[in-house]
Parts: C-alpha cells; sequence; structure tokens
C-alpha cells in the first residue's frame, strides 16, 4: 500500500532497530490509557491524545468528523506509520514490511468483494473509493492499473482476502538466518492463535485474546530484539493500540450524535 512516501532509502539493520526500540517506548502505559478512556467525549478525548504521543495518529481530525471520516484517517495514518517504519529497514525487507500496511483495509476490500453495491461511504475512501462504484464485474474491470490489482483473486472469488495478504507476505519475505525464522514461526503461531480464538464462540481461558497476544508479541519483541521480528512485533502492538484507539474515537463519536 503506498500513499506517496519513499521508500529508497536503505538503513542498516541496526540503524532501524535502534528506531523501532525507540518507538517501542513511547507507547502508552496503562495509566495513559486509563486517563484517555477516562474521557468523557470526543473534545476531551481529542484533547488528552493530543498531548500524547499518540497525536500524529489524530492530527487531521475534529469534533466534525463522522465515524466513517475518523475510522478512514486512521487507515491513512497507519499507512503512513507502517512505511515509515519499513524505510528506516535495509532494502530487501521494505517491501514485506510495508504490505503489513494493508491489514486495516482488508475489511472494505471484502465488502467490495460482495455482489451487492458498495456502501455510499466507501466513495470517499482514497484506497477503495475510486473502484467501488458498479456491480461487482465493474469493480473487478476497475482494479486493473490501481495498487489494488493484487487483490483481483479475492474479489473474483478465487481466494479468501486474508489468504492472499497472508501467502503474498510470506512471498515478499527476503531469506533471513535461523533465529529469525525461529521467531517468525513463533510469531505467526501468536497470530494464528489469536485468530483462532477471536473466531472461537466461545473462549475457555479467562484472559481476552487481545490481551493473551500483546503479551506474546511483547516477549517476542524483547526475545527477537536483534532481529527485524522486533519490527513485525512493534508493528502488531502499535495495531492493536489502532484499534483500542479507533474504539474510544468511534464510541464517543456516536454518544455525541445520540445525544
Amino acid at each position: 500500500m503506498r500513499l506517496g512516501l519513499s521508500m529508497e532509502t536503505d538503513g542498516s539493520i541496526e540503524y532501524a532497530l535502534s528506531r523501532v526500540h525507540a518507538h517501542y517506548g513511547r507507547r502508552l502505559a496503562a495509566s495513559d490509557w486509563r486517563r484517555l478512556e477516562a474521557s468523557q467525549t470526543l473534545g476531551q478525548f481529542l484533547d488528552v491524545l493530543r498531548g500524547s504521543p499518540l497525536a500524529d495518529w489524530v492530527s487531521s481530525l475534529d469534533l466534525t468528523q463522522d465515524c466513517h471520516a475518523i475510522e478512514r484517517s486512521l487507515r491513512i495514518a497507519w499507512a503512513r506509520y507502517v512505511e515509515g517504519v519499513a524505510a528506516w529497514h535495509p532494502r530487501e525487507w521494505q517491501q514485506w514490511l510495508a504490505w503489513i500496511a494493508w491489514l486495516p483495509t482488508l475489511s472494505l476490500l471484502a465488502q467490495l468483494a460482495r455482489p451487492e453495491p458498495a456502501p455510499a461511504w466507501m466513495m470517499a475512501d482514497p484506497v477503495c473509493g475510486p473502484v467501488a462504484p458498479g456491480i461487482l464485474a465493474e469493480r473487478i474491470a476497475a482494479l486493473k492499473g490501481t495498487a489494488l490489482a493484487r487483490f483481483e483473486p479475492a474479489l473474483s472469488g478465487r481466494t479468501g482476502i486474508g489468504a492472499l495478504w497472508r501467502a503474498r507476505w510470506r512471498e515478499l519475505k527476503p531469506r533471513a538466518d535461523a533465529e529469525t525464522r525461529q521467531f517468525l514461526e513463533a510469531l505467526l503461531g501468536a497470530l494464528d492463535a489469536y485468530v483462532q480464538q477471536q473466531a472461537a464462540a466461545e473462549n475457555a481461558d479467562a484472559t481476552p485474546p487481545r490481551e493473551q497476544l500483546i503479551d506474546r508479541l511483547t516477549k517476542l519483541f524483547r526475545a527477537g530484539a536483534g532481529t527485524v521480528v522486533a519490527t513485525v512485533c512493534h508493528l502488531g502492538l502499535m495495531g492493536l493500540d489502532l484499534e483500542r484507539l479507533r474504539g474510544g474515537l468511534v464510541k464517543r463519536r456516536v454518544f455525541a450524535a445520540r445525544g
């Protein structure tokens, strides 16, 4: 997913990981989240955020935007963040890391794959909007020559959107040493467990799947500190933070609209 950002630099893995660790240290602590989530209104929520390390993620938001505009802005902020992090790394790792930027957009692409017309709000999305009008066949044809072209098999029904994303991520992964491969397998295992737990009707474990994943990613971040796996773990944790942030913003926007 490219939003006009350049990834022409070719940094060293040591340089990249030093920046990743610095950004990891800026994540909101539990006390910061408690203070943020104590905010009653959207305005208060945004005011707290703008004084936090997440200020850049909400810099374009204001009190007039609806839920769809909020989510759209967060998807753009996420893509820019992921691509910025990817650009710190050696060239061979950049495309693989940048592919993670697509994750919040997969649900929109799944909607585009349905036979019914795309919802009106999707037309404003800078990525999916240009191909959203028309019937499914027209949307599939419109993919050609766009950043979405690689997702054509999913819209055509030949594969699932998640399976397509993951297969491409594996294709993009450069050769890695044994230690990095081992950590990556552990990471994929943690992600698979999370997906399965989320899909299950009941979870026997008392710890919510999200908290389990945060714990696993945090441990893998530390264990794989000298490898690119630390970067993926950091992006995973930031993605979970973004999900939590989105929930807080949308909840307060909905309540404001009803008030």
